[in-house]
């Protein structure tokens, strides 16, 4: 979503122009694109069920078959509950042992600054479906301290910004490591963490 527009219509095109082929997109992909034989689209976590809808149009299109699927986390289970009406069928989750070890020793090489943002997005991205999950503020952030340092590995609890944390809605909130300025930014810039999506 942070690409300029000729970035995106090139990668559009070698997409629509390759033979086999992954997209990972955000959702400036999921209405007036027209994919031809786009065969699964696979979607990350909760959203709306208009928007869960309109990404699964990017396949099956013009008569042509394609799948779907959806993952979730166990705290994002309650969002199958807009879908109800439509075909879903659940399946039970398996991890291979090995492709785990290959996301971890994957995340080992993931710069700490990227996995800090990833941590801010996430915080922002669940903030606003607390009550869904039956969550307040204080387990939204032992989730996210938990994301941080056993998910993505961080060194230490990353630093938020305390203007972002007041924007959050999170100040008071107990096990949030709170900066006035974010390492090389000199100044207190830094991303608002309102919404940005899971993990950037």
């Amino acid at each position: 979503s942070r690409k300029s527009q000729g970035h995106r219509t090139k990668t559009a095109e070698q997409f629509k122009q390759s033979r086999t082929a992954v997209l990972f997109s955000s959702d400036v992909s999921a209405r007036g694109m027209d994919y031809p034989d786009v065969t699964d689209v696979i979607q990350i976590g909760i959203t709306t069920k208009e928007q869960y809808i309109h990404r699964l149009g990017r396949t099956a299109r013009a008569g042509k078959k394609g799948e779907g699927l959806l993952l979730l986390a166990p705290h994002e289970e309650f969002f199958t509950r807009q879908l109800k009406d439509l075909p879903i069928t659940a399946a039970p989750a398996a991890v291979d042992p090995d492709v785990l070890n290959n996301v971890n020793n994957a995340l080992r090489r993931v710069d700490n600054r990227t996995k800090e943002q990833a941590y801010v997005a996430w915080l922002g991205f669940y903030n606003s479906s607390t009550g869904k999950m039956g969550w307040d503020k204080r387990r939204l952030v032992e989730e996210g301290n938990r994301y941080a340092l056993e998910i993505l590995g961080c060194a230490g609890l990353p630093g938020i910004l305390k203007k972002t944390v007041g924007m959050m809605g999170l100040k008071g909130v107990p096990g949030l490591n709170l900066v006035s300025e974010l390492p090389g930014q000199g100044g207190g810039g830094g991303g608002r963490g309102g919404g940005g999506g899971r993990g950037g």
